[in-house]
């Protein structure tokens, strides 16, 4: 126990002493505040301590408690739960921040707690970070200036690793079955790298891929070099996402989805999240929301990189202060707090809110593409048109694409194709030509069904909300191995251009 009490106190000195000193280089005036707690941080008792005059310090020492006080740990699952009862929303928040976001988690965390639960929602996070040398695997219940330690996790299972899917269902069990309520959130804060499982090793900080600008006085990306790429070259390896640097696994995309349909047959009744979001990269792409279908109605990510600071949760959560949205309502706000908390900051951001029950239509029409595309690529009177038309259509000098430069913009690819079999019309022959140029025009509808929210920086004023990946030269080996390419013709197409 007197271990335990220690562990937190130099957490609680973790968590204050990084507010003290800068987050980042950027330079003055450049989204530098911080959304502090008062002076509450965490400790190994059920509510937090401070070294304040409040009612939490009063006849309280800061270091040690009496063993009543103790003893009332036992009882917390059953306090919490009468105190917070059924409310419209219980959002989850599973913090893989035993990495080198460590210090953003601490942040997002003081960001949550600048609002905090009320009687419209419960807050919870699941957090996997680094104090020293040791790992402190933690529950969380966020309260308005102040984060209240729950007690769940059985000793024997701790540490544990986030980027094992027994960690996320443990955390979900406890979320769910213990803070009932009519819609569930769930977001999955780390690193991304979308469709990709990456092998075995460590992962960068995407803040450094963004520098200042002097002129414009916001950050810029840089895509001189590809993500993965970077990765590659950093550390030798990349990573999917909710990575775990002391063990160093991580789930990928087919373990969150197995993951994911296990809670909700067990703790959701069979049901599925309202809403899945993802605060990590280059999640927003259709191979990675096609396994979810099953476990959510609403899926949020960002095509691009996001900055080491990812969501502002305290914009996120006002929403939440006086009202009850519906899922949509809440989804387009997730949106527009995003863009508040970005649009003064860089021009390369991008987040969308999708439906996922639209997903299955776009699925079928990115096969139908694909099949006009593989079919005029293997006939030898249509290939060399049209490979020149492919190729002009996803040039990343005019279709927008990422700082992973293998995902693009699927309807800015769509757009630049259409354009390009209208100016080759005459060289296509006539039902080639007026086959894709009738799927293509589909697109709009599509597309309008499938968005709900979508906000993008001025420098990716082109993308609408959704990537496909497109490499250049050869098709990653995950990559092949993942459902989409199987059963999609996408896949049979990515083939026939690259390799044929």
């Amino acid at each position: 126990m007197q271990n335990r009490i220690i562990k937190y106190i130099l957490f609680s000195m973790l968590l204050w002493g990084l507010y003290l000193t800068p987050t980042s280089n950027v330079p003055s005036g450049i989204h530098q505040e911080s959304i502090l707690l008062s002076d509450h941080s965490m400790n190994d008792t059920t509510v937090s301590q401070c070294s304040c005059q409040c009612s939490y310090c009063t006849d309280m020492d800061s270091v040690t408690r009496s063993k009543q006080e103790q003893d009332q740990k036992e009882d917390m699952d059953e306090t919490m739960r009468s105190r917070t009862g059924q409310k419209s929303w219980t959002i989850l928040v599973y913090m893989a921040a035993d990495n080198g976001l460590r210090r953003f988690a601490i942040r997002n965390i003081q960001e949550m707690a600048k609002i905090g639960s009320n009687e419209h929602f419960n807050l919870l996070v699941h957090l996997d970070i680094i104090n020293g040398n040791e790992k402190i695997s933690e529950f969380y219940y966020i309260e308005k200036n102040n984060v209240v330690q729950i007690n769940v996790y059985p000793e024997d299972i701790l540490p544990m690793d986030s980027g094992n899917p027994q960690t996320l269902l443990e955390f979900c069990k406890h979320g769910l079955t213990g803070f009932p309520a009519k819609h569930y959130l769930l977001i999955l804060w780390n690193h991304g790298t979308g469709t990709i499982n990456p092998r075995y090793g460590r992962f960068i900080n995407p803040s450094l891929l963004f520098s200042y600008n002097p002129l414009t006085h916001k950050l810029d990306l840089d895509r001189s070099v590809g993500y993965l790429d970077l990765v590659a070259e950093e550390i030798g390896n990349f990573r999917g996402i909710c990575w775990d640097d002391s063990t160093g696994n991580y789930l990928s995309n087919e373990m969150l989805a197995k993951a994911l349909k296990t809670i909700c047959k067990r703790y959701l009744g069979g049901k599925k999240f309202d809403i899945i979001g993802f605060d990590a990269c280059l999640m927003a792409m259709t191979e990675v929301y096609g396994l979810l279908k099953g476990c959510g109605d609403i899926v949020i990510g960002s095509q691009e990189v996001e900055l080491g600071t990812g969501w502002n949760y305290a914009l996120l959560l006002m929403k939440l202060m006086q009202s009850v949205p519906s899922p949509e309502e809440f989804a387009q706000h997730i949106v527009v707090s995003y863009y508040k908390a970005y649009q003064s900051i860089t021009n390369d951001y991008t987040l969308s809110a999708i439906r996922l029950s639209a997903l299955d239509q776009i699925e079928n029409h990115i096969h139908r593409v694909a099949t006009i595309l593989k079919d005029s690529l293997s006939n030898s009177g249509t290939a060399e048109t049209m490979s020149s038309i492919i190729r002009k259509s996803r040039d990343p000098r005019t279709c927008t694409h990422f700082d992973e430069p293998s995902y693009i913009d699927l309807y800015h690819f769509y757009d630049n194709l259409e354009k390009n079999i209208d100016q080759a019309k005459i060289s296509i022959p006539s039902n080639l030509y007026a086959g894709l140029k009738e799927c293509l025009q589909e697109r709009q509808s599509l597309f309008r069904s499938l968005i709900i929210a979508h906000t993008s920086g001025k420098n990716l004023t082109h993308s609408h909300g959704i990537s496909i990946y497109f490499p250049f030269n050869k098709i990653h080996t995950s990559y092949q191995s993942n459902d989409f390419f199987k059963t999609n013709a996408w896949g049979n197409f990515l083939m026939q251009y690259l390799y044929a």
